[in-house]
């Protein structure tokens, strides 16, 4: 019996076309899969954020029951903008330090420790037994951002304007107004999409 050799070779790999489109549909599933994972991530960080500010108002009315004043409330006349920076935490942490504002060294405020190493720590409270100071944990280059803002209703009136840069919006029935910038750090038309707050936006 004889064989004839078929006419048709056989083919093995890929032709170059064949492989930029396999490396294409790659990179589109990378992509998309990153997306995906980067928006986890936010989500995650958005939701230690409003943990860290509802702890926050919580301290703050804690502190009001029992001193009948919101906390670096001398001299105040009118709301103001403080932020989670040594003067005002270690007062909500009870620090020695702050014995004028916080009396009997009440622990108003408890929070997981913050993450990173010196000026770049982030989520958290970064707390010594000379200072305290609580980020959020968005890894901002510069700390100010880094920082919760609160509005207090030093005035008492239960009415708190917010900054203006934020809407400007007056809410009803609060004593303090808890706000992140996010991870931009910015506020204003078009860069509030990362922001957290204590209050329901209008």
């Amino acid at each position: 019996m004889t064989y004839t050799k078929s006419t048709l070779s056989r083919r093995y790999g890929f032709t170059l076309v064949e492989l930029l489109v396999v490396i294409s549909i790659i990179a589109v599933l990378a992509s998309l899969g990153f997306a995906g994972f980067n928006m986890a991530i936010q989500k995650a960080k958005k939701t230690s954020a409003k943990a860290a500010i509802s702890s926050l108002v919580q301290a703050c009315n804690d502190y009001y029951e029992d001193e009948s004043q919101l906390p670096l409330n001398e001299g105040a006349t009118a709301d103001q903008e403080r932020i989670s920076d040594n003067e005002l935490m270690s007062v909500l942490v009870g620090l020695e330090s702050a014995r004028e504002e916080n009396p009997t060294g009440t622990t108003y405020f408890k929070y997981k420790k913050a993450s990173g190493k010196g000026q770049t720590k982030y989520d958290g409270l970064d707390r010594n037994k000379s200072r305290a100071q609580l980020y959020g944990p968005w890894k901002n280059r510069q700390e100010n951002d880094r920082f919760y803002r609160l509005m207090m209703d030093y005035d008492f009136d239960e009415e708190i304007d917010e900054p203006s840069n934020m809407g400007n919006e007056t809410q009803f029935g609060q004593r303090v107004l808890v706000y992140h910038l996010g991870k931009d750090g910015e506020a204003g038309p078009g860069k509030n999409q990362d922001n957290v707050y204590s209050y329901k936006e209008r």
